[in-house]
């Protein structure tokens, strides 16, 4: 048995002494294990057919081992290589592939371990203090996660990853993770940047069924789409942020003392009058208004700038009714002059 101990890692032959011709071969300039174990063809090109061997353990992913030059003549005198070259001045060094695992790895490991232990539905996982760990070529396994602990209310979670490897100069074994969760949500969210003032419009935003962004907390307190529809910003906007309550004002179409277009619609006729507004309303809100040709006080709701819409099941009030006062109106509001 031969073992090779540079870097401190053990590589055994194993097998006896090839029978046949001698085959004509060439040392490897550098060496690159791609599995677990280290075969004879890693160490040597152009072997014969049947002239591979098993010699041992590969070096954990990322690390090397060195084989001198006497060793590497034990080698062919023990396997039967023709190394016309061999010196013991040469050496090869073996170096196990791999890639490293980073922020990504390690939160697609947290998701798995929250799928397996509560289910649910889709999270979004963000790694903060993590170490980088090198993993060999298609490894399956590379580490394990154990002791996840994640606070629901904060999102912030914590656990313990253990390589299938040692890490480090010296061979350290588990080490901590930490980063926050936060579970993937519908929100509505702007469409395109928007100045403050404008009035929002049908294709100003849209509910984004899996947004993975930060929640707002006044995200989650939004009217219904529809009634958002005419309201206004009150701050600029950006590109696909999540829209909140303090986001919106109801914009004013119109405003007290402003002349407005009466119109009552009913089994297909239209009526319209000329009036004045007795309140300020927005886009939807139900306002008192001057019929400026009854002298009555109707009741409408507000459809466009200058334009409101008689509700067919209210009553005229006349201008001297307790009703009107109540409102506190100015009569100059209610005369033929114009706004005060």
């Amino acid at each position: 048995m031969l073992a090779f101990s540079r870097l401190g890692v053990g590589l055994v032959l194993a097998g006896g002494v090839a029978s046949g011709s001698l085959m004509a071969a060439t040392l490897r300039p550098s060496g690159v294990v791609h599995g677990s174990s280290v075969y004879l063809s890693d160490v040597f090109d152009g072997l014969g057919a049947g002239q591979d061997r098993l010699l041992g353990p590969a070096p954990a992913p990322g690390k090397s081992i060195t084989i001198g030059g006497s060793q590497l003549i034990a080698l062919a005198d023990q396997y039967g290589v023709d190394w016309d070259d061999q010196s013991s001045s040469t050496s090869l060094t073996l170096t196990r592939a791999g890639h490293v695992l980073g922020r990504e790895d390690y939160a697609a490991l947290v998701r798995k371990a929250i799928s397996q232990d509560e289910g649910g539905g889709s999270i979004v996982v963000d790694v903060t203090s993590f170490t980088p760990l090198v993993a060999g070529e298609n490894e399956s396994d590379p580490a394990t996660l154990m002791n996840l602990n994640w606070d629901h209310k904060t999102g912030l979670f914590s656990a313990t990853v253990q390589p299938a490897h040692s890490v480090g100069e010296m061979g350290a074994g588990s080490f901590p993770l930490r980063g926050s969760i936060r579970p993937v949500q519908p929100v509505m969210v702007y469409d395109h940047a928007l100045p403050s003032g404008h009035i929002i419009q049908p294709d100003d935003m849209h509910m984004d069924p899996a947004f993975t962004g930060t929640v707002p907390p006044l995200a989650r307190s939004l009217p219904e789409p529809e009634k958002m529809i005419g309201m206004a910003l009150v701050r600029t906007v950006g590109t696909g942020q999540p829209v909140q309550g303090t986001d919106l004002r109801r914009a004013v179409l119109v405003h007290r003392g402003d002349p407005v277009l009466l119109s009552y619609n009913s089994t297909g006729i239209r009526l319209t009058a000329t009036g004045r507004a007795l309140e300020d309303g927005g886009s939807g809100q139900f306002i008192h208004a001057l019929n400026l040709g009854s002298r009555m006080v109707l009741i409408g709701k507000v459809m466009a700038s200058g334009e409101v819409r008689v509700d067919a099941s209210s009553t005229a009030i006349p201008p001297d009714s307790e009703e009107v006062k109540r409102l506190g109106i100015n009569n100059l509001m209610l005369g033929d002059g114009s706004r005060p």
